[in-house]
């Protein structure tokens, strides 16, 4: 709901603005994405100064698809299944700071949603210096599994935010956006938007760790 007030040139002037703030609205998504991915800078910004010498990765944390009755119990899982990573001693030693976002694909073809999390990295130099402090994608993997506490190495990918600009910028974007991706709400789609509003119902979209959060 959009109010405005008439000025004297005989303009309209915005006034005030209403939105529904629901996770799935196109127009909300995208003003909480504008508003994320800005605050993300400014803390990144801030980080950098602290710790010119760091560098920055960004991680990719899946887990096997599920039904929409399961997305919500899956997404608890997800986060507290992070938790456990980012309490290894490993992680811990390496990390500066970290954001962390959840999303959801939906696969038209299965009928399943594809949870997963991203996570922009800030390592302390030794992360590549030293064998001892390295963590490859293999082990990324074997961690995570360990976390998740399944039987199965989910797919994990990792990789170096080779530039301090564009492509840092880049990765605060994807870490920041939706935590769906836009789809038409038509009748068509009714059980998909269901099963996304169950699921995503009072689960926190993103998360702050190590100098982020500070």
């Amino acid at each position: 709901v959009l109010s405005f007030i008439r000025q004297n040139d005989d303009s309209l002037k915005l006034y005030q603005a209403y939105f529904c703030k629901n996770k799935l609205c196109p127009m909300c998504n995208w003003r909480r994405s504008m508003k994320y991915s800005y605050q993300t800078s400014r803390i990144v910004d801030e980080a950098i100064k602290q710790e010119p010498k760091g560098r920055f990765l960004f991680l990719t944390l899946t887990v096997k698809n599920v039904p929409g009755v399961e997305l919500n119990g899956t997404l608890t899982s997800l986060t507290k299944s992070f938790d456990r990573l980012f309490k290894r001693a490993k992680v811990q030693k390496n990390i500066i700071g970290y954001l962390r976002s959840v999303e959801v694909t939906h696969n038209e073809i299965t009928g399943e949603y594809h949870p997963h999390i991203h996570v922009l990295l800030m390592v302390r130099p030794s992360f590549f210096q030293s064998k001892k402090d390295y963590i490859n994608q293999k082990e990324w993997g074997e961690m995570w599994s360990q976390s998740l506490k399944v039987d199965y190495i989910p797919m994990v990918d990792i990789r170096a935010v080779k530039e301090k600009g564009k492509g840092l910028r880049g990765a605060i974007l994807e870490t920041a956006k939706y935590p769906t991706k836009p789809f038409k709400l038509e009748i068509e789609n009714k059980q998909v938007v269901d099963d996304l509003y169950n699921g995503l119902y009072r689960k926190r979209q993103l998360g702050y760790g190590g100098l982020f959060k500070v």
